[in-house]
């Protein structure tokens, strides 16, 4: 028999290459029109595999989703995480504008963040728990402990942590998520780099005032 030849095996994917492919696609629909709206079959088309190469890599939707979740979160905690450790020794007031500038960057490139927990949030069930206290939880209670050491220090005004937090969720992500609306709206193309900058500035300012 044949062996392939040399170009045909540097242009096969890779079975890495494969499997990002199909959590890449995975990401987007079950963001764009939920786990419950999307199906394998969709998935795979949008991947650009076949079905039974996506079985093989994930044994279930519910595989599939969790798997595409974890990483979403994993490059989520690499990035404030990197940012945190490159600021040691730094007060943590700076500390704190820059790692909510890093989360605002990150929210720009990766609007399914935010999209995925809206989803999960409307069907209100095992994934929602799961996502909570796998992912969510963890990053919730650093961010309300570091609020309240600043409001504490004089550096926030005196509102509850949890407020602190669902005001940062809340207008850190949405123009990326609302994207096509403000593209119509506002004039302005919220992935543009002077945008995001200028929105982190914004976001700043309206949590520390000034």
């Amino acid at each position: 028999m044949a062996q392939p030849t040399a170009a045909a095996r540097v242009t096969r994917p890779s079975a890495d290459v494969t499997r990002k492919r199909i959590l890449a696609a995975a990401l987007d629909l079950f963001s764009e029109i939920s786990f419950d709206g999307a199906t394998t079959r969709e998935i795979a088309a949008r991947a650009g595999v076949t079905q039974p190469l996506l079985n093989y890599h994930f044994s279930s939707k519910d595989d599939l989703w969790r798997a595409a979740v974890d990483g979403l979160f994993a490059e989520l905690n690499e990035a404030l995480t990197s940012r945190a450790q490159g600021l040691r020794g730094v007060d943590e007031l700076t500390v704190a504008k820059l790692v909510i500038r890093e989360f605002i960057s990150f929210s720009a490139s990766h609007p399914q963040l935010h999209r995925i927990i809206t989803q999960e949030c409307k069907s209100d069930g095992p994934r929602m728990d799961w996502l909570v206290e796998r992912h969510i939880r963890p990053r919730y209670e650093q961010t309300v402990a570091l609020f309240a050491r600043l409001v504490d220090a004089g550096h926030l005004p005196d509102i509850p942590a949890p407020h602190l937090y669902y005001i940062l969720t809340g207008a850190g992500p949405t123009m990326f998520v609302l994207a096509p609306e403000c593209r119509r709206l506002a004039g302005i193309d919220p992935q543009a780099p002077d945008v995001i900058e200028a929105h982190a500035d914004a976001v700043i300012a309206l949590i520390f005032g000034r």
